[in-house]
């Protein structure tokens, strides 16, 4: 069945019970942890709904058939759409719809709008918060800096726009230090998740095989085989780059962490991450922080979401901040707008050194009290539930805190591993939890270097 209903009492009349329509809510600390949380903190209901991608996924990828009750209905058959919702008891006030996947957003927006979400409780459909290039150039537009981009139908628009950006003919190869002194640029799809066929060329040779690459692949996420027409080339920003986590409720803005990147050249690749790093978001008199910077990141990604016309639920934005070493100035560029969360447990490291976390915010933006609300709350719950208007709109930090990426200097065939290792690793008092990737803990398993984030060999977060 793919509502959960909220176990109570008979209701009084005219009572509604508030639920949230949750997409492709898979992973057991993202999705699993909304749909539990809203049932058991807010005594809310939970409409589970699967995308079309992921349903075309686990049925002609994985060959499973028991999640077809869930799949969203066809949208373009209003017949179709009218049987669906007709399923719903009229009993529920469905007060947002929430989408783990990246792969779902399309269908989210677009589910959101015809089931009369949009805009009580919903953005409607925006291209650009998908579309690369659209989105810096909607940023663009409401006077934000953004980086140099083209859009590039043909390799000859692509090699053109790299020459206008210097980028260098010489076929020879840059290594992982030039990163700092040499004209790059970033070739990526329009349409794209994590780091997935992003380059980093440092010559037309690389542009060449890295547009090719591109150009006519499958669009990610596109349930109809669409295939990339245009690849998107970009100036390379150079900085330190910060992601921010945001929760909006109805256009109130409220930042849950903001993260530092501690990125460095290693094994000719020019970016391993090393560290993520929790920072506080306002100034707390830490002797670490950057206020200006951190100041001019919050408002730089506050108003890229005003362009984007987002006003619900929670966003992780990337920026790149350039200090003029001169003038002391700061320049913040955005990387990308992703509408929904990054894909890792923050949450016990963001309670412990912020005090509460970014999916706890999402369920008090969508499911908290309202005056108009007939809702019946949990009382035994109470405790668990945060009162959106007490939240900072700026958090501080009161511990440090940062995932540690494990970093592989070396690449061969496991020979041995030194388990002892591992156990005075999470004895250190500082080690809430670590984890190592199976692969790296198999003998006569072939390692590689770790060149970027898919080929961490694990993780550990820690909090001092």
């Amino acid at each position: 069945d793919p509502v959960t209903e909220h176990k109570t009492a008979t209701p009084k009349q005219h009572t509604k019970t508030k639920a949230i329509l949750l997409m492709d809510g898979f992973c057991p600390y993202h999705g699993q942890y909304i749909a539990k949380a809203a049932h058991h903190i807010y005594g809310a209901a939970v409409i589970h709904v699967l995308s079309d991608f992921c349903t075309r996924y686990l049925y002609q990828v994985e060959e499973q058939t028991e999640h077809l009750s869930s799949r969203m209905p066809d949208l373009s058959n209003g017949d179709e759409v009218a049987a669906w919702t007709s399923l719903l008891p009229s009993s529920l006030d469905i007060c947002g719809l929430y989408c783990e996947s990246d792969s779902g957003l399309e269908d989210a927006e677009n589910l959101g709008v015809v089931l009369g979400l949009y805009p009580r409780c919903h953005d409607g459909v925006n291209v650009a918060r998908r579309d690369k290039f659209a989105m810096n150039d909607v940023v663009s537009k409401a006077g934000l800096d953004v980086v140099k981009q083209k859009s590039c139908q043909t390799l000859e628009e692509a090699e053109e726009f790299a020459k206008e950006m210097g980028l260098n003919d010489d076929a020879s190869e840059a290594t992982s230090g030039d990163v700092v002194n040499v004209p790059l640029v970033v070739v990526k799809p329009h349409r794209g998740v994590a780091s997935d066929d992003v380059h980093l060329c440092t010559n037309m040779k690389s542009l060449r095989d890295a547009f090719t690459k591109i150009h006519s692949s499958p669009v990610f996420g596109s349930s109809t085989a669409a295939k990339h027409q245009s690849v998107l080339v970009q100036e390379f920003a150079r900085g330190t780059e910060y992601a921010i986590d945001v929760v909006c409720r109805d256009g109130e803005k409220k930042v849950a962490a903001l993260w530092k990147y501690d990125k460095r050249p290693l094994n000719d690749a020019p970016f391993v991450y090393f560290a993520t790093k929790l920072i506080p978001a306002a100034n707390n008199d830490d002797e670490g922080s950057n206020k200006d910077v951190e100041e001019a990141v919050c408002n730089y990604v506050f108003n890229a979401l005003d362009a984007l016309d987002i006003r619900w639920g929670l966003s992780h934005v990337e920026v790149i901040v350039t200090r003029n070493t001169e003038t002391g100035s700061i320049q913040v560029r955005l990387v990308e707008v992703n509408c929904r969360q990054h894909n890792t447990d923050f949450m016990p490291l963001t309670n412990a050194c912020v005090g509460y976390n970014a999916l706890d915010m999402v369920l008090a933006a969508y499911l908290g009290q309202s005056d108009e609300s007939s809702h019946e709350y949990p009382e035994e719950t109470a405790h668990l539930r945060l009162a959106w208007e007490s939240l900072p709109a700026l958090p501080t930090t009161r511990a440090h805190g940062a995932i540690i990426h494990f970093v592989s200097h070396v690449s061969g065939k496991i020979s041995r591993i030194n388990y002892e290792v591992f156990d005075q690793m999470e004895e250190l008092p500082s080690v809430m939890d670590m984890h190592v990737y199976p692969h790296f803990l198999d003998e006569e398993n072939e390692i590689e270097k770790t060149v970027d984030i898919r080929s961490d060999t694990g993780w550990a977060h820690v909090m001092n």
